[in-house]
């Protein structure tokens, strides 16, 4: 009679290429001296330690660990702008004229248009834009980053009479 074998068990783990492709794919860096990955994604690589199985590494674990700690991160950011945001309206109620022209409500061509005019204005008078300028001018971090490419090639072709 033949023998019946029970089918084998796809392994939980993933393989070390696979592991390392991931880590390479997601943004992260194992740091051999320190023993622990470092986010290379995220302001200054906040570092994650490693699940263990025993005295062997879990792979899959970590990268879910990885992962999660990314995500609490940007969603502790999101909270704080939100916060931040809040805020602000709170503070328009109060006293309107303290605040800054309403940039934060841009969005699309209109903040790019607006972020290039800004770009410009502040180059005239120093060396270049910083964000915290921006932020002062009422600009929001998340605006300035998602638009700051396009609008510097708007406030390029400008200062260079090319027609856009």
């Amino acid at each position: 009679m033949p023998r019946i074998t029970k089918p084998q068990a796809k392994p939980k783990d993933l393989s070390a290429a696979d592991f390392a492709l991931q880590l390479k794919l997601h943004g992260f860096l194992h740091l051999r001296a320190e023993g622990r990955f470092a986010d290379v994604r995220a302001k200054g690589c906040p570092r994650t330690e490693p699940v263990m199985r025993g005295k062997r590494l879990d792979r899959q674990a970590t990268l879910d660990a990885l992962l999660r700690d990314r995500k609490a991160r940007q969603d502790a950011a999101a909270a704080a702008e939100a916060l931040q945001i809040e805020r602000e309206r709170t503070a328009s109620l109060i006293a309107p004229q303290a605040l800054p022209a309403a940039r934060a409500s841009l969005e699309g061509a209109a903040a790019i248009a607006q972020l290039a005019e800004d770009f410009i204005t502040i180059t005239t008078r120093n060396e270049g834009a910083a964000l915290p300028d921006l932020v002062r001018m009422g600009w929001r971090k998340s605006q300035v980053f998602e638009h700051a490419d396009a609008a510097r090639n708007l406030a390029y072709s400008r200062q260079n009479g090319a027609a856009v």
